[in-house]
Formats: structure tokens, C-alpha cells, sequence
């Protein structure tokens, strides 16, 4: 089972790092430790009655590569630690854990917090472990300074009978570890208001291997190069069958003949229940602008009646995304200078500001950031692109931009920071806390772009610099309202849209390099492997490559990371770093792959009909069969995210059109 014939050994690179190294074994429950005597320059060997373990290490240029083995007559599980001296390190877990998880923004109990603060509160604890496919890649890392530590794990270990799931670890002050099996520690984190019962799996016989990552002088943007390390070694792209033009043809034809309600005068979002009932019903109007809203459905539409075979007599009664456009810029409200987030009120307040949003913790009665520079940027995106193909547009659309992003300067703070929520009732900031501001960076591009103004300019050159320091911090929080200043995937999503615009715009390298630190926070959410969910419709033949989550909040893949795929692919252009393109590519088919679940795997819907959750690993799965057996995605057709993969596609049909 052990090589004891010398290797190059590791070990001496962890303790020039100042790292101590930790085996333990668990049987009947409780963690018994690694001799010292058992440990030694290769790692460690150790055998007892009924049972052997061990480590091997190899050394490698960026560390050491490592493989774990057991073999007991019990059923045991295997891990080990690094441990780091002195100060508490930041500590990442891609998808789960950046830091403390911004414990003193968020409220506690909500998601997992590694800290040592609320004792006894949900969710909060100094230690952390998780199934290794709870991230997107099975990485668990530490910077201490400018000293970067890693240490990945094969996600599964085969085993008589089937497979087991492999565990990854975190704990304060700086302990990062793996482990043969796993357990969710303290709960297992289902949602952020579910704590489930831990779970773990143990096994006989079996083995894993890995890497350690060491970077001296790496710090946090060094975690990006673990990423892409293992990417090279664990990358499976998803297959699938569909052109992108007829997948975009079905998503347009599900949009007008599915999802638009005649009664209410609106799309909708959808939903079912099977087994015992397959047929989508509208539950709610879509009335708000932006984020998850029309806003996201109008920039397609609009694209597609020029790029598809659709014209205004294919929409029938329902709304074009022209109209759809027309609804956001009669929203304009001119005593704030923003648009009302909502162009008729859900409920019967008669509010057109408050949302499905407000139940979360955001006060009620303002605007949002997220509702008003997302509509905004879809509709100037769509002016720059029937511009771009020599096509008319309405100047109002245009002019109602410029107004509220004329707002948008005149509060802008002098740090760039462009705000969180909004007064109704005068120009004014709320609250200026929150990444979600970042959707004002492109606007302000494209405005730029479009009117040669340079105040536009110059307040995207101020709000990129503001907005920077959290990509680079791997700390971008406060985009979706219903996370509340949870550390998300989303928001980023703006910044690599404006760094983007501004390198187009002036060619300076600095935005460059700063949409590849975009480009690699992505990476932090966007799954680089092929994992295995236990559950339909994604346990056969489904693959979470290419799909990225959406906050450490909701635990789940969603569509919106597709938005920026056109954006990686310029980064790629101009790098000559197929890398990026690479991962572009893999969204794209992990979204094709997705539309053709159905409607035989996901068991309603059609071909063209798409949900908006996505579980590659064991969070999130709340969802039921009408006979309680559990579902790893939604019965929703939700219309916001729907048109998140619409839009996706049609930026890769018009680069051929």
C-alpha cells in the first residue's frame, strides 16, 4: 500500500513555510492523531490492529502532490491539516468561504461564517467542513500575509460498491485540510433557513490524491493560480447536441407562447409540481426593470429580431422587447432622477418601488442600485448594438439613461462608490454599502461610447478604481438584495462588463489586468470539474462545469454567470490566454446542456423552457416530487434567468451574423 522507497520529499517546503503538518483517523465517531513518531519526511505511515494509513508527498514546482490511503477492518475516515503560526489567515473555500463571510455586515445565522463570534448561533462557527463538491473546485486555501497555502482533493474516492465523497476543511486561526470521506461541520448548510443534521460517509479501503499549494509571496491573487491548476487537471466539459440557433429559436418561442400572460399583461414566472402536475402555471407577474426583471428579457428580445428568424408578427399579443424598453423609460421618475424599480406594483401598496425583495432585510420604500444600473445597462447595451448594426432607436431611450446616469454622477462619492439604495423622494444615497453600484461602471462606458461625453468617462475611470479593491480583496458583497452584503458571484459580473468597456474605449493596459482579476473571481464560483448530485434531474449524464454559483448565501448554480462569457472571450482575444476562452466555453455548453434536460430528465417543461436553480452538490436541494423524493433543480421557468442564457447565446449568433 506505501512506497517506502524515497521520494523527493515536501516536507521540507511546509516547514520552510512555517506549516505543521496533521494526520488523524477517525473509527467508531472520535479522531484519534498520526503518531509523531509515524511521521516523516514523505509524510506519514502508521499502522495499528485491524488498520493502516497513510500519506506520501511528492514535491512538486508549486508545492507538493500527495496521496492518501486506508485500509481498515471499520469503517474510518482519513484526514490531514496544515497549520499555519501566528496571525488569523483569510481563508478560502470557493463558493462557501471568503474570510468570516463578512460576519459583522450580514446577519448572523444566515450562511456559513467562519469566526469565532455569536457562539451558539447557526451557522457560525471557527471551524468549517464540507463535502469537497460544495466548491467549485475541491480546494480549501489560507493567506497568511503574502504567504498563500492550498490543498485540493480528488471530489470522490471509488470504493467497493460505489464512491464515496471526499471532505475539505477550514478553521481559525490558519488550518486548512482534506479528507478520505467528509462531514458537514458544524450542519450542513441546505439554505439560509434550513441547518441540517451534519452528514458524513466513511469507508473500508479506500484512497485520494491532491495537491498542496505553496506561495511564498503569492497572497490572495495566488488562490486564482491554485484554481487554474487544478482546472488543468480536473476539466470535463458538458456535451450537448442543439445549435445555439435553434436553442435560442426554442427559448424565444417558450418566451412568447409559454411565459407571456394575457391576463396580467406580463411575462411571468412559472412553476409546477410533478409528478402529479407537469403543467407550468404563471404565479407572478415580472414587473420589475432590472435584476430579475424585464430589463433582462428586453436586450435579448431585441437581439434576436435581428439575429433570428423572428419578426413583430412571431410575438403575437405579447410584449417585443421594444415595448418591453418602452415600460422601463416611462418608469423614469424625475424627483429622485431614477427609474421606479417596478412598472406596476405587485401588490396592493400601490408602491412602484417595493419588490419581492422587501422580505428580505432591505429597507422598504427606495431605489435599488441592482434594479436601476441593470436596466439601464441592458438598454444601453441594446442601443450600442442596434448602432453597432446600423439600426434606429428610439432618443428616448437613450435620453432616460443619460438622466438617471447624469444622477448617478452628481451622487457619486469622490471615492468612486456609486451607492447601494436610493432616496424616492430627492437625489440622495441610503445607503452606500453595496457592490451592486458596480452596474453603473458599464453604463457610464457605453454612455460614453455612445455620447463622447467625458464626465461619463471620468466617472467610470473613478468608480473602476473604487470597485477594484473588493475584486482584488476577493470580497465583492451587497449586489442581490435578497443576500444582504453576502459575499456574491453577481456583482463582479459588472465589474468585468466595465473593465471590459473601459479597455475597449482607451487601451490602457491597467483595465486589462484588471478584467483578467475579474475574470478570476469569476473562477472562484464558476464549477471547473464534473461533479456527481445524487438527485434527478442532474445525476445522469449532467455536468456542473461551466455553471457558476450564486453567493455564499444560495448554494446553488444560477444562469447568470453566462452574461459574461462575450467578456471572457475578449479577454482571451486580447491575452493570446486560451484559458479564458476555455472557460467561456464551458458555460456555453453547461447552458445548452441544461435546455436539453428537457422535458424527459427534469420531467416538465419543453425544449427551450429553462430553470434558474441548479444543484451540483448536496446544498439547496429543497425542491420535492409531489411524493416527497427529493429534486436537485426547481420546477420554475423563471423569466428573469431564462433570458439570462438568451442573451448569452445571441452575443455569440451576432459575432456570426
Amino acid at each position: 500500500m506505501f512506497n517506502e522507497k524515497q521520494e523527493k520529499s515536501g516536507m521540507n517546503k511546509l516547514k520552510a513555510a512555517g506549516l505543521s503538518l496533521k494526520g488523524s483517523y477517525c473509527q467508531e465517531g472520535k479522531w484519534y492523531d498520526i503518531p509523531e513518531e509515524a511521521i516523516n519526511d514523505n509524510g506519514f505511515f502508521y499502522e495499528k490492529e485491524g488498520a493502516a494509513y497513510s500519506l506520501r508527498l511528492t514535491e512538486t514546482e508549486y508545492g507538493c502532490d500527495y496521496r492518501l490511503e486506508q485500509k481498515a477492518s471499520c469503517n474510518t475516515r482519513l484526514r490531514f491539516r496544515l497549520q499555519g503560526e501566528g496571525e488569523e489567515a483569510f481563508h478560502v473555500i470557493p463558493c462557501n468561504i471568503y474570510g468570516d463571510n463578512n460576519i459583522d455586515r450580514v446577519k448572523p445565522g444566515e450562511f456559513p461564517s467562519l469566526t469565532d463570534k455569536y457562539p451558539g448561533t447557526r451557522f457560525c462557527s471557527p471551524f468549517w467542513a464540507f463535502r469537497a463538491d460544495r466548491a467549485a473546485m475541491p480546494l480549501t486555501a489560507m493567506v497568511m500575509g503574502e504567504l498563500s497555502v492550498g490543498i485540493s482533493i480528488d471530489p470522490y474516492s471509488d470504493v467497493q460498491g460505489g464512491y464515496i465523497h471526499n471532505g475539505i476543511e477550514a478553521g481559525l486561526p490558519a488550518l486548512v485540510g482534506v479528507s478520505i470521506g467528509y462531514e458537514n461541520f458544524p450542519s450542513t448548510f441546505v439554505d439560509k433557513g434550513n441547518a441540517g443534521e451534519p452528514t458524513s460517509e466513511y469507508a473500508l479501503q479506500a484512497s485520494a490524491g491532491g495537491s498542496v499549494y505553496l506561495y511564498p509571496h503569492g497572497g490572495k491573487e495566488a488562490v486564482h493560480q491554485m484554481i487554474r491548476e487544478e482546472y488543468g487537471k480536473r476539466h470535463e466539459r458538458a456535451v450537448y447536441k442543439n445549435s445555439l440557433q435553434e436553442a435560442a429559436a426554442a427559448m424565444v418561442d417558450a418566451f412568447i407562447r409559454l411565459n407571456w400572460n394575457e391576463e396580467w399583461q406580463a411575462y411571468t414566472d412559472m412553476s409546477c409540481k410533478p409528478t402529479e402536475n407537469t403543467e407550468l402555471k404563471a404565479w407572478r407577474p415580472v414587473y420589475e426593470i432590472g435584476w430579475t426583471g424585464i430589463g433582462e428579457l428586453a436586450c435579448p428580445l431585441v437581439a434576436a429580431k435581428e439575429l433570428l428568424p423572428v419578426s413583430r408578427e412571431s410575438f403575437g399579443k405579447a410584449k417585443t422587447g421594444e415595448e418591453l424598453i418602452d415600460q422601463i423609460v416611462g418608469a423614469y421618475h424625475p424627483v429622485s432622477g431614477l427609474l421606479n424599480d417596478l412598472v406596476a406594483p405587485i401588490d396592493s401598496s400601490g408602491s412602484l418601488v417595493n419588490g419581492w425583495w422587501i422580505w428580505y432585510h432591505i429597507a422598504s420604500d427606495c431605489h435599488c442600485a441592482y434594479n436601476n444600473g441593470k436596466a439601464v445597462h441592458e438598454i444601453l447595451k441594446t442601443v450600442c448594438f442596434l448602432k453597432k448594426r446600423g439600426k434606429a432607436y428610439p432618443v428616448n431611450w437613450l435620453d432616460t439613461c443619460l438622466k438617471v446616469l447624469d444622477t448617478m454622477c452628481m451622487l457619486q462619492g469622490e471615492d468612486g462608490n456609486y451607492g447601494y439604495t436610493y432616496s424616492t423622494e430627492e437625489k440622495k444615497v441610503l445607503d452606500w454599502d453595496g457592490f451592486a453600484g458596480c452596474w453603473f461602471l458599464p453604463c457610464m462606458a457605453y454612455a460614453y461610447s455612445l455620447t463622447g461625453k467625458e464626465a461619463y468617462l471620468a466617472s467610470a475611470r473613478k468608480a473602476e478604481t473604487f470597485y477594484r479593491k473588493y475584486v482584488k480583496e476577493l470580497n465583492c458583497y451587497g449586489t442581490p438584495m435578497d443576500t444582504w452584503k453576502a459575499v456574491d458571484e453577481e456583482g463582479n459580473l459588472a465589474f468585468i462588463r466595465g473593465t471590459r468597456l473601459l479597455h475597449e474605449i482607451t487601451g490602457e493596459k491597467e483595465y486589462l489586468e484588471d478584467l483578467e482579476s475579474g475574470a478570476c473571481y469569476e473562477y472562484l464560483w464558476r464549477y471547473g470539474f464534473r461533479t456527481r448530485p445524487e438527485y434527478a434531474p442532474v445525476n445522469s449524464g449532467w455536468n456542473a462545469c461551466g455553471g457558476s454559483v450564486t453567493s455564499i448565501s444560495n448554494p446553488h448554480i444560477h444562469p447568470m454567470g453566462v452574461i459574461a462569457d462575450d467578456d471572457l472571450r475578449y479577454l482571451a482575444d486580447q491575452t493570446g490566454d486560451e484559458y479564458h476562452r476555455s472557460r467561456a466555453d464551458d458555460s456555453t455548453a453547461w447552458l445548452m446542456q441544461n435546455l436539453e434536460c428537457y422535458p424527459e430528465k427534469t420531467g416538465y417543461g419543453r425544449y427551450g423552457v429553462v430553470s434558474e436553480r441548479w444543484c451540483p452538490s448536496d446544498g439547496l436541494v429543497t425542491e420535492r416530487y409531489s411524493d416527497g423524493t427529493p429534486y436537485s433543480s426547481w420546477f420554475t421557468y423563471n423569466m428573469w434567468s431564462a433570458a439570462n442564457i438568451l442573451e448569452a447565446l445571441t452575443d455569440i449568433i451576432g459575432k456570426e451574423v
